[in-house]
């Protein structure tokens, strides 16, 4: 249903909005089916950085939303890349291939279980050494 996809991208933006790194975010493409949906959002870092991300999803025979393609890109403010996620096929020798992570010095690893938008957040937060606010009014 159109409401699943809907609700995935909402919590996708929800992340994004509850994330102390994210300064703020443009929405550069949403695109939403009955079938499956696809969004790529570029954030602006706390440092100077940016976050792009995109995700195209589907729904399957279930209608259980099954992420198909993603890429999470993370520079500095320098432009040079700290990490870039994503599971395009093209390092298939990797361990958990089709799922790895660039690296700023050239390197890619293969990465289990894939990285969602939260575990890309958290690691952003991690390096930038960002403390996530307490919600109990101190």
């Amino acid at each position: 249903m159109i409401s699943q996809i809907i609700a995935y991208f909402g919590n996708l933006e929800r992340s994004l909005l509850e994330c102390v790194a994210v300064v703020d975010y443009a929405v550069l493409r949403y695109e939403v089916t009955t079938t499956d949906g696809k969004m790529r959002l570029r954030a602006r870092l706390q440092d100077g950085g940016q976050l792009e991300l995109f995700e195209y999803i589907t729904l399957d025979i279930q209608e259980q939303i099954s992420r198909q393609k993603y890429s999470y890109h993370w520079q500095n403010a320098d432009g040079f890349v700290v990490r870039r996620w994503d599971a395009v096929n093209h390092h298939s020798h990797l361990p958990h291939a089709p799922h790895h992570v660039h690296l700023p010095d050239g390197q890619v690893q293969g990465v289990d279980p894939a990285p969602s938008i939260t575990a890309v957040l958290d690691e952003i937060q991690a390096n930038l050494r960002m403390e996530t606010p307490t919600h109990d009014g101190f």
